[in-house]
């Protein structure tokens, strides 16, 4: 067995490996979400373009789970229920996938420009971005749907896949015949995925050139200065790792599609909810818990676990258990009655 055949045989376990990856980042995406909306010193241009990032990272969990893992994993479950989805609803899938992926490219590359601005003009930094926020979020949200609508135009079919075992039956979300909606989409988010790497490189070297020059006009904060370069070099180096990687993943599969290698497209496909599980939400919410100090004090005290605390007294060994403040007469109540039976 070579490696491609290997790769494609591993298809299940890097589908649960991704779910791993996935579902902690989602429940922790959700939690920074309301604690960005409840608490107003974190209303700022920056989380507003966190918010609107999480929008289509989100939205590419749930299509990839309706498109892709639920499929596979239990075909033989829901093909009787996906076989009674009218063509639009095949056409979404295909839609949403793009859609997501294009989203998330644009969003990402106007949160590096909105920390150039906060470098390079910090007085009129927020100012602008208010300003011009509901524009951008329009570029975010529209620029894709004008590019993906065709997809519900799509010819969609269930695609069943030969096993061995008839209780394991899985299928796919495809297109009919030579699948020119599809192949389509493959291009287009391959190119996407060259501009963004480029125009995100270009965008990082902006910047650690911009911070350069303000760590020398402030020596006194140097220190400060140094910790922020260090997490904006965590940041950059990661975000172009992400879209490298998508990038070099989505050139790969447009190659082994043109050139109608469908072995080489089969095992690509398999490394397809990982990559880009890593690459989104899982990126993108674990580094903001790292690179803000604030905003994770903040998330901690939202959803801190209230401790339980246990005082051993040398006198009657009574034991002080301090839960809440509303169970506060309980333990009270607790602790007289210990008193009592000690003396």
């Amino acid at each position: 067995m070579g490696l491609l055949e290997w790769l494609i045989s591993a298809r299940d376990p890097f589908i649960y490996f991704a779910m791993c990856l996935s579902i902690p980042p989602m429940a922790l995406y959700i939690a920074q979400i309301v604690t960005i909306v409840r608490h107003k010193q974190f209303h700022t241009s920056f989380y507003s373009l966190f918010i609107i990032r999480a929008i289509p990272d989100l939205l590419y969990v749930l299509d990839s789970f309706y498109c892709y893992r639920l499929p596979i994993l239990f075909g033989s479950i829901l093909y009787p229920v996906y076989s009674m989805l009218p063509n639009w609803m095949i056409g979404l899938a295909l839609f949403l996938t793009g859609y997501s992926f294009q989203a998330n490219n644009l969003a990402t590359a106007f949160i590096l420009l909105n920390r150039l601005t906060a470098i390079a003009v910090p007085v009129k930094h927020e100012k602008l971005w208010r300003k011009f926020l509901p524009l951008v979020a329009l570029v975010i949200f529209c620029v894709p749907i004008c590019t993906n609508w065709v997809m519900f135009k799509s010819d969609g079919i269930l695609q069943k896949e030969h096993s061995n075992y008839a209780d394991q039956q899985s299928f796919s979300l495809s297109e009919a015949g030579e699948a020119p909606f599809t192949n389509y989409l493959i291009y287009l988010d391959a190119t996407f995925s060259v501009i963004f790497m480029a125009f995100c490189i270009l965008i990082n070297i902006c910047v650690f050139v911009a911070y350069k020059s303000k760590a020398k006009k402030k020596i006194g904060n140097q220190k400060n200065f140094d910790r922020i370069e260090q997490k904006l070099l965590v940041y950059a180096l990661v975000t172009f790792f992400g879209h490298a990687l998508i990038a070099f993943l989505m050139i790969c599969i447009s190659i082994s599609v043109s050139t109608h290698n469908s072995t080489m497209s089969a095992a690509l496909i398999t490394h397809y909810p990982w990559v880009f599980d890593t690459c989104s939400v899982a990126s993108s919410s674990w580094l903001l818990l790292w690179a803000g100090d604030s905003f994770r004090q903040q998330l901690f005290k939202d959803y801190r676990i209230s401790r339980i605390r246990c005082k051993t007294r040398a006198n009657n060994r009574v034991d002080t258990i301090k839960v809440s403040n509303k169970n506060n007469c309980w333990a009270d109540g607790v602790a007289n009655a210990q008193q009592k039976n000690t003396i």
